[in-house]
């Protein structure tokens, strides 16, 4: 018997990975931008940091879009009998499997503009603040359809004999009737 995986709300989601991955980038370029230049020149770092920040942003805010549209253009009512997570349970169910990625890139972060003075985190503030930028986008769109945008709740590393394995890559969005995402919250 396969069972269905949970549903997710996707503009939560979309808010809670963008938000981890500013905080992110932005605490791990802080060595570099507070002084630690290595012998970058301002110039340097300037354009290095625009470049670092503003191509994936541009990537996932506006070249993701069509991404984004797909999914909710092929949207489809959520499966009967799928477990909702709550909206007041989202982050932590995103969140939590993100514990120790989050530890190992604020490390790595750090070590890179420390030894090198390059900000590489502001790579991941950029991808960070273009997921922002997509749920903002996803979550007017949400409300112009009336309807509660959902996606398949995804373990970090699904098992290759996961049943769900083609919908996790799939990365199909559901829709709900708005008033349940009010009746959870």
């Amino acid at each position: 018997m396969v069972t269905q995986p949970s549903l997710v709300g996707a503009v939560a989601t979309a808010r809670v990975l963008g938000t981890i991955a500013l905080l992110v980038g932005l605490v791990t370029s802080l060595t570099a931008l507070m002084g630690g230049t290595a012998g970058l020149g301002g110039p340097v770092l300037a354009v290095l940091a625009v470049l670092l920040f503003g191509v994936p942003f541009a990537w996932v805010s506006v070249a993701r879009r069509a991404w984004y549209r797909t999914r909710l253009e092929a949207a489809t009512p959520a499966p009967q009998g799928s477990p909702v997570i709550a909206r007041e349970d989202t982050f932590e169910a995103v969140s939590r499997p993100l514990t120790v990625p989050v530890v190992i890139g604020l490390g790595l972060g750090v070590l890179i503009a420390s030894t090198t003075g390059v900000p590489a985190g502001l790579a991941l503030a950029g991808a960070g603040s273009g997921l922002l930028w997509q749920a903002q986008w996803l979550a007017r769109e949400e409300r112009k359809r009336g309807t509660w945008l959902l996606c398949p709740h995804a373990p970090l590393r699904p098992a290759p004999d996961d049943p769900a394995l083609a919908l996790y890559q799939q990365v199909p969005f559901y829709t709900a009737p708005a008033q349940l995402a009010d009746a959870r919250s």
